[in-house]
């Protein structure tokens, strides 16, 4: 490989000034999360670090545009995060990746977790060396700086960037026959893997899959596959994501108001509803799983007032916290589990790691690159996270970025 001296990479700077100006300014014109006074910016920076033994140097393909790395963009969230624990600035964003090895010319795909094996740490803790990652106890602790992830560590560089760094343990080669837009889902599809199997669908009863983005849509795609005999209904906006929906194999589409959304499940169940004096709408009898996958005020209350009595809510998404009206959650005798990323995963009898199930699906015929929607330069990551933030008009879904 040609040696090379430094490179381009999309950095955040946690600067207070910055972020205040961003802030201030975006409640305005979105554009100043994105200008030159914000906190994030394409640097030139050193070539990325090898920090320990097993460290290699990636060539970055593509890397898709998570929901997360567009939240911190536009500084979507709370300064009383518990996560913020777990994060050490500055950092190169960019956890979703299809690289190439500089060492030996392989196409891999990142599994960004920052976990024992990548920090150096020997014997595993008992998470880890059960596959769960991101239930890892030594996230402060090893050769590299405090972080969940590639991609929120100040000593690994994340992949929205020419070139990063990652543990070989982290690194899944790519089937020859898949494409680069193909791979580069792999990080996505499994969060929505696991977030099915923290609750299958139940025999004869429906399963609820709340949102609109990259996630839902690969959770409704999973559902089908996994468990075709359970119908799906998707809870998404009109147009062209209800169309997106029905694409991955949605049984129904019903609509997004919360209100609309009772009346309709309680319409497809044949059942009642009951009218408290608030006049917001519930059921006792609805879907048996929802698979919420944004987490907001909204839709984690909206689920427990249609959820079936004993039912259960998963949520993989995080939106900012507040109040909502959770009664039905003791009344109904409702669990609520959180989902979080991925790692080892029992399919069917077939212990591996999520990536390597999305392979194999991907491989026999599963197709969700229509998932991607829009393509852009890492020159272009401005306009990008524009398009992100204002999905609602681009029909954004997932937005992938080439060095």
């Amino acid at each position: 490989m040609p040696s090379v001296s430094g490179m381009k990479a999309l950095v955040f700077h946690h600067q207070l000034a910055r972020e205040a100006a961003a802030k201030i300014g975006g409640a305005v014109d979105k554009r100043s999360f994105v200008s030159r006074f914000a906190p994030v910016s394409l640097d030139d920076v050193a070539e990325p670090l090898i920090p320990g033994p097993g460290w290699v140097a990636c060539d970055t393909i593509v890397s898709g545009l998570c929901g997360s790395d567009s939240k911190q963009i536009l500084l979507n969230g709370s300064r009383d995060n518990p996560l913020t624990a777990l994060l050490t600035f500055p950092h190169v964003l960019g956890h979703e990746a299809v690289a190439r090895r500089r060492d030996t010319g392989e196409r891999v795909v990142l599994n960004p977790w920052l976990s024992c094996v990548p920090r150096g740490i020997d014997p595993p803790c008992p998470a880890c060396h059960e596959g769960r990652y991101p239930w890892c106890r030594n996230f402060r602790n090893g050769v590299i700086p405090p972080a969940l992830h590639i991609g929120n560590c100040a000593g690994a560089a994340g992949a929205h960037a020419e070139r990063f760094s990652a543990h070989e343990a982290q690194l899944f080669a790519v089937p020859e026959e898949l494409p680069d837009e193909v791979a580069v889902l792999a990080d996505p599809v499994s969060v929505s893997l696991r977030t099915i199997l923290l609750h299958p669908p139940e025999p004869g009863l429906p399963a609820l899959v709340y949102g609109s983005g990259t996630l839902a849509f690969a959770a409704i795609a999973i559902v089908r596959r996994l468990y075709p005999d359970v119908e799906v209904w998707a809870v998404t906006r009109s147009g062209p994501r209800a169309a997106m929906a029905l694409r991955m194999g949605a049984h129904a589409v019903l609509p997004s108001d919360p209100d609309a959304l009772v009346v309709a499940i309680a319409d497809r169940m044949a059942v009642k509803t009951l009218v408290p004096w608030s006049g917001r709408e519930w059921l006792q009898d609805g879907p048996a799983v929802v698979y919420d996958t944004i987490g907001s005020i909204e839709t984690v209350e909206t689920s427990l007032r249609v959820l079936t009595t004993g039912g259960t809510l998963v949520v993989s998404g995080v939106e900012p916290p507040g109040r909502f009206e959770w009664t039905p959650l003791y009344f109904k005798e409702l669990r609520v589990v959180g989902s979080n990323a991925f790692g080892i995963e029992d399919v069917n009898g077939v212990r591996k790691h999520a990536f390597e199930h999305y392979f194999d699906w991907a491989s026999a015929g599963l197709d969700l690159s229509a998932l991607v929607t829009h393509r852009f330069r890492l020159s272009e990551w401005d306009t990008a996270v524009l398009t992100a933030a204002d999905a609602r008009k681009t029909g954004a879904i997932k937005i992938v970025l080439r060095p």
